[in-house]
């Protein structure tokens, strides 16, 4: 199980959809974002990624719509 951390979760939760395409993730894909985002040094960086990952899932999910 991948900890997602809660400003992630925070984020994911104003999408419902990008947070069910999020959890039906392979669990190493899951990490691999997760660690993306835990990489980053600084909160802006951080905050930043986070919009970023949350907006892919929204772009992948209008592109199978």
């Amino acid at each position: 199980v991948v900890d997602v951390p809660a400003d992630l979760r925070k984020t994911l939760a104003k999408s419902k959809k990008a947070a069910a395409l999020f959890e039906r993730m392979a669990y190493s894909h899951k990490k691999e974002w997760v660690d993306w985002i835990n990489d980053a040094k600084k909160p802006e960086t951080r905050a930043a990624r986070i919009e970023k990952a949350v907006a892919r899932l929204k772009n992948h999910l209008s592109k199978d719509q």
